[in-house]
């Protein structure tokens, strides 16, 4: 089993890659660059002008969980009452925040009418919230009806401070509920659901050809070349399979992370699966693995666990294998090793629950396995949102080289236990390059889920005499954009990119804009006041069902996306696509 796990995380980045190229070339070509509202064009490089400076600064933020010694949760605590060690080392605490699953006292009010947000504020949900993922493109069909089973029995007795989404991969990843905590909404849309089995991972299982098609005249203990090439061609063709299935669900988690990572707080992500189709390293988050092309794909897997760590996403990985013989319980809490030479000492990964124990410590989950109580491993996981703490530092002299960085959160409470991730991988930021922006944008448009790292408003207006066109007004708050100063003033760059999109989620229609922002100082706390507008007026094509807004701040890779249902404007929209 871990082979065949291994050779599937092998296979992502190939696919990754390929489909997001695909994606772009279905694009249709950029439009040229425009200014937005209270911006100016970047001013060309004279010689003897005074450098760019910019100070990056970054944060890690560690979700604690405190209770005491009945389990309960301990509230009420402050900055003084908690140590950090980095490293064995302690460091100085530089954010700090207690954070409830209780519903705000005050709901956000209405938007107007056409006007459109992806912050999830809108809706009025706590800040610590949980994502249930029923992960059926890598579950057996036997494992899925069980593990059906037993959420549709926890949404039975679901709590009014619970708010839950249940999403589902399959090919793709669907929403089936977004954020409720409505017990009723949220067993219909699961009851909805048809059993079929993945096609995806029975093709990852390569079989014997010597098994179905013997050939007798061969001597035993031999394999004939029909044979051998029959092999080849099943374990290729089972490669591929493995590559779809990694890059999905890799795709799953990214858009997951993107989609609650505007919330402030702890969020947690249940993932209901059999086989976790990628593992992790103890002292280093990936290695130089490669296909059997040659290609290697660790950057994908990272892109991966950082949209993550900055979501502050904790991981609770649950086997829908159910009970499975194994001696090892569920619930006992194990101890990571934190270097390269304690990890020798500790052994390598054995298989799934390897990869379930590390990345639950790695993120400040719990893996749950060889129990049949599915119900009751959700539940646990959602009772660890009724108070979580925030804490934050600023590491100093670090080698963002991808190495691990071991974390432990002490608290002055006496018999409490504490629970936080156990460190962090400090990956370098991703290559700014012009392939891999595309890619970023375009799996953003692509997804079902709004990105909320940029907070987007958007008002539109509609008229069909002569041609179908939308007018869209974007609006942005300049706070979610990292700006630099340059000889007193501010600049920054944003890509804004509006997508027009079919019933099939393909792209027919595409505004790429960039806009380089310079800001004097009075203009710049103007801007902070009252926002970044863009404008747009576009022709709607008549298979076009959805715009997509997607924007992306060049400095820290930060996105936010948007969707707008055209079919409540246009009538041709709702024509299904041949």
């Amino acid at each position: 089993m871990r082979r065949r796990v291994r050779l599937s995380a092998m296979l992502a980045a190939t696919s990754l890659a390929l489909l997001s190229l695909f994606n772009i070339a279905r694009a249709q070509q950029a439009t040229p660059a425009a200014s937005p509202q209270s911006s100016k064009p970047e001013p060309t490089q004279t010689p003897g002008r005074a450098p760019l400076l910019r100070a990056t600064t970054r944060l890690v933020q560690i979700s604690v969980i405190v209770n005491d010694q009945h389990g309960d949760p301990v509230a009420g605590l402050t900055k003084d009452d908690f140590e950090l060690l980095v490293d064995r080392k302690p460091h100085q605490i530089g954010l700090f925040s207690e954070e409830t699953n209780l519903p705000p006292a005050t709901s956000a009010p209405p938007l107007p009418p056409n006007t459109y947000s992806n912050r999830l504020q809108q809706r009025t949900i706590p800040a610590n919230l949980t994502v249930i993922l029923l992960d059926e493109l890598n579950t057996d069909f036997a494992d899925k009806t069980f593990a059906r089973t037993q959420v549709s029995g926890f949404l039975k007795h679901i709590q009014p401070q619970d708010h839950v989404a249940l999403y589902r991969l399959a090919g793709t990843l669907r929403v089936l509920q977004d954020f409720n905590s409505d017990p009723a909404s949220l067993r219909a849309a699961l009851d909805n659901l048809r059993g079929d089995p993945s096609r995806q991972l029975a093709n990852s299982q390569p079989d014997d050809p010597s098994l179905t098609n013997p050939n007798r005249s061969t001597p035993a203990g031999t394999t004939s070349d029909r044979e051998a090439f029959r092999a080849a061609f099943a374990q290729r063709e089972a490669n591929d399979s493995g590559t779809d299935r990694v890059h999905a669900t890799i795709a799953a988690l990214l858009a997951i992370a993107h989609h609650v990572g505007g919330l402030p707080g702890r969020k947690n992500l249940v993932w209901v699966s059999s086989t976790f189709p990628f593992s992790l390293g103890y002292d280093r988050f990936n290695l130089n693995w490669e296909n059997d092309t040659g290609v290697s794909f660790g950057r994908d897997i990272e892109t991966a666990a950082r949209a993550l760590t900055n979501a502050n996403v904790a991981v609770y990985p649950v086997d829908a294998r159910g009970l499975i013989g194994d001696a090892m319980k569920a619930t006992r809490e194990i101890e990571f090793p934190t270097s390269a030479t304690q990890a020798e000492l500790f052994g390598p990964p054995a298989g799934e629950f390897d990869t379930m124990k590390i990345l639950a410590a790695r993120t400040g989950g719990r893996a749950f396995y060889n129990t049949n109580n599915i119900s009751g491993a959700i539940r646990r996981a959602l009772d660890d949102s009724r108070v979580a703490y925030t804490i934050g530092y600023y590491p100093a002299d670090v080698k963002w080289d991808g190495s691990f960085h071991a974390i432990k959160v002490k608290v002055n409470v006496p018999g409490a236990r504490v629970r936080s991730r156990t460190g962090y991988f400090a990956l370098p930021d991703p290559p700014g390059t012009s392939q891999t922006v595309r890619a970023d944008i375009s799996q953003t448009a692509s997804s079902q889920l709004e990105a909320t790292a940029i907070g987007m408003l958007v008002d539109v207006q509609a008229s069909t005499a002569p041609e179908q066109v939308l007018t869209a007004n974007l609006h942005l708050d300049l706070r979610d954009i990292q700006m630099a100063q340059e000889s007193g003033r501010w600049t920054g760059r944003l890509q804004s990119v509006f997508f027009l999109l079919n019933d099939r989620g393909e792209i027919v229609g595409k505004s790429d804009r960039t806009f380089h922002l310079l800001f004097e100082p009075a203009v710049y706390e103007r801007t902070l006041k009252n926002g970044l507008s863009d404008s747009r007026r576009l022709r709607v094509a008549p298979q076009a069902t959805q715009l997509c807004i997607v924007v992306r701040d060049a400095a820290t890779g930060k996105l936010g996306s948007l969707l707008v249902p055209l079919t409540k404007y246009f009538h041709d929209a709702a024509k299904p696509t041949n």
